[in-house]
């Protein structure tokens, strides 16, 4: 009996140290535009503890882009989740940097009426795109021509707006296509659209990541790296095809899908994602040469000089 007391006495004593040596999370504000395919990664290592693990507590702000980027210029968002618009502010001269990269493509669908059953066929149609000049912009330039159709000649091309309004375009017969993201492309099919293809696998844009200011690279460097660890390590974990159960189920209740549905979008996010956090050269130049197409610049920069790589090379995936 002395000696259970005694045990029962050191545990006592023992227990309130653990708890007073464990290091509280350190909070971090992520921005992001909207609740998409582009930052699924980044729901999903939070809601997995991803982040935790690396001891952070993500609080994540849904915030215009115009707003996150000038935010996280001074500081006020420490990360978010954009991509082109971040590379894009780099060659206005804003102290942004990208860090990873979540999906090396998008995942647009073409998404077409009744009586089109081919690119071909949009001649003389019309097809809805967000805004002139955005990324979904230039992937419907990439998939007509790829097609062998004229954008400015042959397809009347009308921005429309968000994915919610393309879609009501679509079934309202305003545009005869749109490029839809997922998973909206999928849902709009289970109502008798057709999705001709993915934009993706023409127009091999970047989307999604990580995001940061030159400030934070700088002073600190650790916080990136352990940002960029949660997401990517998160990113092979949604990849690896054990653990697809556990995604599935989660697609189908941060989307609000039903299980075949939910089970269309993990077979088409996953050949998107990144493995590494890391996409080539080219695909960054190809963001740059769309910013200096639309005449957002006269003198392109090298595309090393509006990314940092090196925390998610550092992880050695």
């Amino acid at each position: 009996m002395m000696i259970l007391t005694l045990i029962a006495t050191v545990f006592a004593l023992l227990l309130p140290l653990r708890g007073a040596g464990a290091q509280p999370l350190k909070e971090i504000r992520i921005g992001s535009s909207n609740i998409s395919y582009t930052n699924f990664s980044t729901f999903y290592a939070r809601d997995r503890k991803f982040f935790e693990k690396e001891g952070l507590s993500p609080k994540i702000i849904i915030v215009k882009t115009e707003a996150a980027l000038p935010a996280m210029a001074t500081g006020q968002l420490d990360y978010t989740t954009l991509t082109t618009s971040t590379i894009e502010a780099a060659m206005a001269g804003m102290p942004l940097r990208l860090v990873a990269v979540a999906n090396q493509q998008p995942l647009w669908g073409l998404v077409v009426r009744k009586g089109i059953a081919q690119v071909s066929d949009l001649k003389g149609k019309k097809l809805g795109v967000s805004s002139y000049g955005g990324a979904a912009y230039g992937a419907a330039l990439a998939v007509l021509k790829a097609h062998g159709l004229d954008p400015k000649k042959d397809v009347i091309i009308l921005a429309t707006g968000s994915n919610t309004a393309r879609i009501a375009a679509l079934k309202h017969g305003s545009v005869d296509a749109a490029l839809v993201a997922a998973p909206g492309d999928i849902q709009v099919a289970e109502e008798g659209y057709k999705i001709l293809l993915d934009a993706g696998t023409i127009y091999k844009l970047p989307m999604g990541g990580v995001s940061t200011s030159v400030a934070k690279i700088q002073e600190n460097p650790g916080e990136v790296k352990k940002v960029v660890a949660a997401v990517v390590k998160a990113t092979r974990f949604i990849s690896d095809p054990k653990n697809k159960e556990d995604v599935v189920n989660y697609i189908k209740t941060f989307f609000k899908l039903d299980g075949a549905a939910a089970g269309e979008f993990y077979h088409r996010i996953v050949p998107s994602l990144s493995s590494t956090g890391v996409v080539d050269r080219d695909k960054i130049k190809l963001v740059i040469d769309s910013a200096v197409e639309r005449g957002l610049t006269k003198q392109p920069p090298d595309p090393d000089a509006v990314v940092d790589f090196s925390f998610a090379k550092e992880l050695g995936f």
